[in-house]
């Protein structure tokens, strides 16, 4: 509390310095202030920290197609995420992302720089997330550390910042999804919400089963409490109506765009697949299969990065790491219902087991040849064997996640009479589900890529965790978020790109 005045008294008076004319400003348009500063600061840290352009740049060559009056590419091109159909080349991803950079390319041509675009995307989102975070926190400190985690302890960062056909996806998907969010919390217009929500699914198309959160969001607009009134009575679906509407126009645009290009409504990119990639192990059940679940959760909670013995020692592994792993703050979305303090408390427990398990496994190669090098005695080596093989099977059948999975149904349980984290677990899990059916993880990637589709929701279980009065810890896990991303994006696109110090710096 004395911590608390003694700043408050300083703050009173620096602002008291300032003219009463510019203090009124300061207070009229703070968001907007605090907005425009994020959209500077990450539009310049994206840019001279990411990847200077890619080579996938499929979003440019669609968007040329377009202004040709086509929706197929030129038939010379040999990029991935395309299929080749009836003779013509199609990109595989939905094409929002392309109309977005339409006037880009219309000033610029094939020239234009999608890694440029897509940094100028993730800086808008920046103001946005400023926005939909200032709507959620009293506290003008609390939104700024909060937005922080977003922008710089996520893999929103290197996704934003590298461009690619499958990361600039994303990068669109996930502004838009904030978008909705804003229009559902902040600025509430159903319509509004629904717009931006289809313009996610236009960009990635599992975003769309976040409707749920939408629904339960808005449900005091569709069914107001009203007492002595009948369900019947206190039901408006006028606000329902609202919201299909605006996603509607998308569904149609997409039904439209898929019957132009495959002669049917439905999206069948994925099932026309060329033959060298269907022949591919990892598609051993088709496009998507519940088989394919296990390995998503592999990537998802477990994954750590490559330790290795000579430099440059801890490496990004290009098959992705967990979600825990690059942002460290995420374990306290499992907390936003908890309000027993015996239960937090046993749930941090088990986190701490738990993470121990998955970090000694991804080290456990090297402390053996650290033992064998200083001559460990016969019995300690057979040990650490029978736990290597103890790690092993845990690993294989998952058994070790298990407690993850306790921690999640804890969460969803606890946070069942709380609106607000009933309706961001409703337009999480769905999108993951679908996510885990899917044949690929996701690689070439930092992170797992594919946690980008429900991370806004994620996001917020994490605000509404830490809440309003952020602790010491919280602020040290924001910290080591925000390293954790730091030290993927310049070793991936800084590093390695330029072969620093002759050294490979990421790895499988």
């Amino acid at each position: 509390m004395e911590r608390a005045s003694v700043r408050d008294r300083a703050l009173e008076f620096w602002v008291g310095l300032w003219p009463e004319a510019l203090r009124a400003f300061l207070t009229r348009h703070r968001a907007l202030i605090v907005a425009g500063a994020f959209f500077i600061v990450t539009f310049l840290v994206y840019r001279l920290l990411g990847a200077p352009a890619t080579p996938y740049n499929n979003f440019v060559r669609q968007a040329d197609a377009f202004l040709h009056g086509r929706v197929n590419l030129a038939e010379n091109l040999t990029y991935l995420e395309l299929i080749l159909h009836d003779g013509k080349y199609y990109v595989i991803p939905p094409p929002w992302p392309a109309i977005v950079m339409l006037p880009g390319v219309i000033l610029f041509g094939l020239a234009l720089n999608q890694t440029l675009v897509s940094v100028v995307i993730g800086a808008v989102n920046a103001s946005v997330v400023s926005t939909v975070v200032g709507s959620v926190t009293r506290r003008i400190t609390t939104q700024v550390w909060l937005t922080v985690l977003f922008l710089f302890g996520t893999v929103y960062w290197y996704a934003a910042a590298n461009g690619g056909v499958w990361f600039f996806s994303h990068t669109v998907a996930v502004l838009f999804l904030f978008a909705a969010i804003y229009f559902t919390i902040k600025d509430r217009r159903p319509f509004w919400a629904g717009l931006c929500l289809g313009a996610a699914y236009w960009s990635r198309q599992p975003t769309v089963l976040a409707l749920p959160f939408f629904v339960i969001m808005f449900s005091d607009l569709w069914l107001p409490p009203a007492a002595g009134k009948s369900l019947r009575e206190r039901l408006n679906i006028r606000p329902l109506m609202a919201l299909g509407a605006g996603l509607g126009i998308f569904l149609v645009l997409s039904f439209i765009y898929n019957y132009l290009r495959f002669g049917t409504p439905l999206d069948a990119s994925q099932h026309l697949l060329p033959e060298s990639v269907l022949a591919q192990p990892w598609f051993n059940h088709g496009p998507f299969d519940y088989r394919y679940i296990p390995r998503h959760t592999a990537v998802m909670l477990q994954n750590m990065p490559i330790i290795r013995m000579e430099a440059p020692y801890v490496l990004p592994s290009w098959g992705g790491m967990a979600l825990w792993a690059t942002t460290p703050a995420f374990f306290y979305a499992l907390f936003a219902g908890v309000k027993d303090r015996r239960v937090a408390a046993a749930g941090w427990l088990v986190i701490l087991v738990t993470t121990g398990i998955i970090i000694s496994k991804a080290t456990a190669r090297v402390w053996g040849d650290l033992a064998l090098e200083a001559g460990a005695p016969q019995w300690l080596l057979r040990a650490a064997q029978d736990a290597e093989g103890w790690h092993t099977y845990q690993f294989q059948h998952q058994l070790n996640l298990l407690p993850f999975y306790a921690l999640i149904a804890m969460a969803i349980y606890t946070g069942r009479h709380d609106k607000f984290v009933l309706a961001c677990w409703a337009g999480l899990l769905p999108v993951a589900l679908m996510l885990f059916t899917f044949a690929g993880t996701g690689f070439a990637q930092f992170g797992y890529r594919f946690g980008l589709d429900f991370m806004p929701f994620l996001f917020l279980l994490t605000v509404k965790g830490m809440g309003d009065d952020l602790k010491w810890h919280h602020k040290l896990m924001i910290v080591a978020s925000v390293i954790v991303n730091l030290w993927g994006v310049v070793w991936i696109y800084q590093f390695d790109r330029h072969h620093y110090l002759g050294l490979s710096w990421v790895g499988w």
